[in-house]
């Protein structure tokens, strides 16, 4: 502005000299308007040219700013690149989120943690505990870093240690400021602990019985059976029938704290539920006949395979079969087949029996450690009580589910869900 004025200034005082000029030559009086009109037009005309070279000085500067912001953008891709591939061989979970709490990237551990991981998800929808949530919140609005534990219910119990940090502050719009979240998973300490002192209460507690048993019939022979050769073939006999039994609660026993330490492991192999099936139910003929109960397998061979540990899935259907088979009645039909239900992302194997029934007060307790529901007193001292929950534990390994239908008098059916889809498409890759 100052510049415009000293140039108006000067203009003004040329035209004052030039009219004392042409006063004093006497020229022409046309020549003096003509000369002031054309000093006007060169004057603005150079006027003009100072303001553009002004806009491009503002332009000029504008582009550098650009150019610093992608610059700075460009910088942040990179470190974002870099971070990422660190965090992919670092042996601990890590996710990151963004100053809006939403998941902008997991690494290759945390997948055991979030499988179905969906970018852009916002962490509440993984993790739904207060404690959690609240850090969270802190370290995004307040720039509080924290160490905590926490854990969650569903789908199954697990106890994580979370390290909450950031490189930079939220109020650095620029910088990279997304939040780490490192995870420690404790729960198979914890698991372990659990399962040592279940363990002991459920072997002392189930194993005190045929030990008693056993114990008596030790006795017997000692004292007034000692010379009957009759009674100690009987109570022999007795002995190892108990003897089995405890060997078998025993079995089962390991099975479970098995499976309970390996639940939140992956699945890395893949199974063919169709050849399974028909292994079991050939060799399950025998027991089925000597039940007089008819052995009935309607799955399709051209089944899809899915991923899933072929011993725990044998002994998942192998327990659902021998229960529908012992647990059905005489002259009954146990039918396995493929649900026609649709349950989205997940296969349906149906065990169906048309035998006595289930009451439906006990159906939300079969999954129990030891519960017995059947009224059929031989057929419970022939069992541990273990059998649906070893089922049920090897299906939340499977991230399947158990779906239990039984009215009495008519029958009741076992279905277990497991899931397809991705499954599926990985084993044709492999093919």
């Amino acid at each position: 502005m100052r510049d415009n004025l000293t140039d108006y200034i000067g203009f003004s005082a040329i035209l004052i000299g030039l009219t004392v000029v042409f006063a004093i030559l006497e020229y022409p009086t046309w020549a003096f308007p003509a000369t002031v009109f054309m000093g006007s037009v060169i004057f603005f005309m150079y006027l003009k040219s100072n303001k553009i070279g002004e806009k491009h000085h503002v332009s000029d500067f504008k582009q550098e700013a650009i150019k610093e912001e992608i610059q700075e953008t460009y910088n942040a891709k990179i470190t974002y690149r870099v971070i990422k591939g660190l965090l992919n061989i670092l042996p601990s979970p890590y996710i990151l989120i963004d100053r809006n709490g939403r998941i902008t990237f997991i690494n290759t551990e945390a997948k055991g943690i979030v499988p179905d991981f969906h970018s852009g998800s916002h962490i509440s929808n993984v993790f739904r505990s207060p404690i959690f949530l609240a850090a969270i919140e802190n370290a995004i609005k307040k720039d509080k870093q924290a160490k905590l534990s926490f854990e969650i219910q569903s789908p199954q119990f697990r106890q994580f240690s979370a390290n909450i940090f950031f490189i930079s502050s939220n109020k650095i719009s620029n910088n990279f400021n997304d939040i780490f979240i490192q995870l420690t998973d404790e729960s198979t300490h914890i698991r372990a602990e659990k399962m040592r002192t279940d363990f002991v209460a459920n072997a002392s507690h189930e194993l005190r019985t045929p030990l008693a048993s056993i114990t008596g019939f030790i006795e017997t022979l000692q004292g007034h059976a000692k010379n009957d050769p009759k009674a100690k073939d009987l109570f022999l006999n007795l002995m190892a029938k108990q003897a089995g039994k405890m060997e078998l609660l025993i079995k089962d026993l390991m099975s479970l704290s098995k499976l309970e330490i390996l639940e939140t492991k992956p699945i890395t192999s893949v199974c063919s539920l169709s050849e399974l099936i028909s292994d079991l139910t050939q060799s399950l003929q025998q027991y089925a006949q000597d039940n007089n109960v008819k052995l009935v397998n309607n799955i399709s061979k051209k089944m899809m395979p899915i991923m899933g540990e072929v011993d725990q899935l044998r002994q998942l259907f192998s327990n659902l079969i021998e229960n529908a088979i012992k647990y059905s009645g005489s002259e009954c039909e146990v039918r396995i087949f493929l649900s026609k239900e649709k349950h989205k992302g997940m296969v349906g194997i149906v065990i169906e029996d048309n035998g006595v029934g289930i009451s439906a007060e006990h159906l939300p307790r079969l999954t129990e450690r030891f519960y017995r529901a059947n009224t059929n007193s031989e057929a419970e001292k022939d069992g541990t009580g273990l059998g649906l929950a070893i089922v049920k534990h090897i299906l939340i390994r499977h991230r399947g589910k158990l779906q239990i239908d039984s009215k009495l008098g008519k029958g009741s059916q076992f279905t277990a869900w497991l899931p397809k889809g991705k499954l599926g498409k990985q084993n044709k890759k492999e093919k």
